[in-house]
């Protein structure tokens, strides 16, 4: 198992240049196709049906405010492409080439399309490997923001969460929070490509007293798929489950981590569960969540 494909999800605020940063470091890792996609929202007028003169300017001046805000991203966004891609003299391709960069450093390619993103994320995050986005911002949304609610739970893909944290992908150390849940199987068989190339794999389980445990059996597991790792068990000691995983991470130069990206019912109150939500909000470490 490998990554050869990967979406670069950029908005062109602050988190895109890491995200083409980190889609650069594992898109070489693997001689993988990296796709950079900017999705450029339509900024629809909100024009009043009323023959109010007053009105009518105002919205006219909040669209001109949005169509000039979208337009600004846009340009950071293929800025970024520009710099961090071709000016560095990486492989540049065409989006709709079928070419097979096994072997090599990777292509890179750049796609700009127009409309709403998280459908568009929805839709063409199906069709690739790994989907890295940037980490939460208060600005676009937060943890439930519409874009990370369609990669997690529309696409059925692995979904990398960058950080200001560096990725070396095949000397890093990878953390891997494990509740023997279905989410938590799943993140670790999409996760497997970092996990054989990592330099070390901790199996992290946080409980309470006598529950700690039953890492040894995922240990086994990645054992049989050439996987060095270690079972760190950890007692939640009155701390949250997620403030414990964001300490041992800490502490011992997490990379990654890897873990399942637990959700509530469409009637609960927030998208993702306590522990996600947690880490995701710290905005510390650089995740690998599936669903």
């Amino acid at each position: 198992m490998t990554i050869s494909s990967v979406l670069a999800c950029v908005d062109g605020g602050d988190g895109s240049e890491r995200v083409v940063q980190t889609a650069i470091t594992v898109g070489k890792s693997f001689s993988a196709y990296v796709e950079v996609l900017h999705v450029q929202r339509p900024a629809a007028p909100a024009m009043p049906s009323v023959a109010d003169g007053g009105s009518l300017l105002a919205s006219a001046e909040i669209f001109d405010a949005l169509e000039r805000e979208e337009t600004s991203r846009t340009k950071n966004a293929e800025q970024l492409f520009q710099k961090l891609c071709v000016d560095a003299g990486l492989n540049i391709v065409d989006p709709d080439s079928e070419e097979n960069f096994n072997g090599s450093n990777g292509g890179f390619a750049w796609r700009l399309v127009s409309g709403h993103d998280n459908r568009e994320l929805g839709h063409r995050g199906r069709l690739f490997d790994l989907i890295i986005m940037a980490k939460v911002n208060d600005q676009e949304g937060g943890v439930d923001s519409s874009s990370l609610e369609a990669a997690l739970f529309d696409t059925g893909r692995p979904v990398l969460v960058a950080s200001d944290q560096s990725v070396d992908v095949k000397n890093m150390q990878v953390a891997v929070a494990w509740d023997g849940s279905r989410e938590a199987a799943r993140s670790v068989g999409l996760a497997m490509p970092f996990l054989e190339a990592a330099g070390e794999v901790r199996v992290v389980t946080v409980g309470d007293k006598d529950e700690v445990g039953g890492g040894e059996e995922l240990g086994r597991y990645l054992s049989r798929h050439g996987v060095r790792n270690e079972c760190i068990p950890l007692k939640k000691n009155g701390g949250s489950i997620a403030s414990c995983l964001i300490e041992e991470s800490r502490n011992h130069d997490v990379g990654l981590l890897v873990m399942g990206a637990y959700g509530h019912s469409a009637l609960g109150e927030y998208l993702f569960g306590g522990v996600t939500r947690e880490i995701l909000e710290s905005g510390e470490l650089t995740l690998l969540l599936a669903h």
